[in-house]
């Protein structure tokens, strides 16, 4: 933990210094959590910076925490999955916006080496590792029920904090037959040989496995637009940056994460950074939970409401159909 915090201190943590003569429009406040595929986050400061505008970072664990911390006012802006969509529309919060996507996909289910599972009704009797309420082990639901898995008969094993040496140990002794989290925990089993990427695909569906989206409360956005749209075209540069330079992509990760080199190599195909909010594929996701039993309202209609193109626009040029709108 102590090598993580160090690593991070030189690349998300703290405050994000003004240069010489710019002059914020207002401090903003962000949480996202650190994973590889958020490194289009972890140098959103540097691109800020050009901007004109103050970061006040807050690092965090998961999309549940960082939820509700948007909903009680801690954070201005604040990177989520687009199942909080449903989540937040169910507790009946709705001073929230959502401006753009950050990265889509890199959360897999990884099976123990020799077991197999040619279709998700295979995995009944198994012990899966999950962390609950997560957005894997939502989407992992979700598509198991849909694709005919009695999800009662598939034996769920909890793990707090998500991920890490439990999981490896779990699945080298046999307790756990597999695991449905993010990366960099599916590359670390593949590389170690103890696991391998399922042919179960959780984006195999309509919702073609979004993941993460950066939310703005709508009160903040609409008394400091200049600001929440620099954020936005920093945004925009800082994931153009690392998808055109693969090698800076790795190494912004890997100082990130604490995670070696060839486990970021191994992850980094798993997912892609992306800003593009797709507003077909949110709503399939919408449906799909609700129709899983995950929420017990089908928040479809709040997507048209809740996804604002605006600042995306003015940030790229682009029009709404060009950005994934409908």
């Amino acid at each position: 933990m102590r090598g993580l915090l160090t690593a991070l201190a030189g690349v998300v943590l703290g405050t994000c210094l003004l240069h010489s003569g710019a002059q914020a429009d207002a401090k903003v406040r962000i949480g996202f959590p650190v994973q590889i595929h958020t490194a289009n986050m972890m140098v959103l400061q540097e691109h800020a910076k050009k901007h004109g505008v103050e970061l006040d970072v807050a690092v965090m664990r998961g999309y549940p925490s960082i939820q509700l911390a948007l909903m009680t006012d801690q954070l201005d802006l604040a990177v989520l999955g687009f199942v909080n969509v449903g989540l937040m529309e169910e507790q009946r919060f709705s001073n929230y916006k959502v401006i753009a996507g950050v990265f889509s996909g890199a959360q897999s289910l990884t099976l123990r080496t020799g077991v197999t599972a040619n279709a998700w009704t295979d995995l009944e009797g198994k012990k899966i590792g999950t962390a609950p309420n997560t957005y894997a082990d939502l989407l992992f639901k979700s598509s198991a029920k849909l694709g005919g898995a009695d999800l009662s008969k598939i034996n769920f094993v909890s793990f707090a904090p998500p991920g890490g040496t439990p999981v490896m140990v779990a699945m080298r002794s046999g307790d756990i037959d597999g695991f449905v989290f993010w990366e960099p925990n599916n590359a670390e089993a593949a590389l170690t040989k103890i696991g391998t990427y399922s042919r179960l695909d959780l984006g195999a569906n309509p919702t073609k496995h979004i993941n993460a989206a950066l939310a703005v409360n709508a009160d903040f956005a609409a008394k400091n637009r200049k600001a929440v749209g620099a954020v936005i075209k920093a945004l925009v540069e800082s994931t153009d940056t690392l998808n055109a330079n693969p090698r800076l992509f790795a190494e912004v990760a890997q100082k990130g994460t604490g995670s070696s080199p060839d486990v970021v190599a191994e992850a980094i195909p798993h997912g892609r950074l992306e800003y593009l909010l797709h507003q077909k594929e949110a709503k399939a996701l919408m449906q799909m939970i609700h129709e899983a039993g995950i929420t017990k309202i089908d928040a479809t209609p709040a997507i048209d409401r809740v996804f604002d193109y605006a600042f995306l626009s003015e940030a790229t040029g682009k029009s709404r159909r060009e950005l994934g709108g409908e």
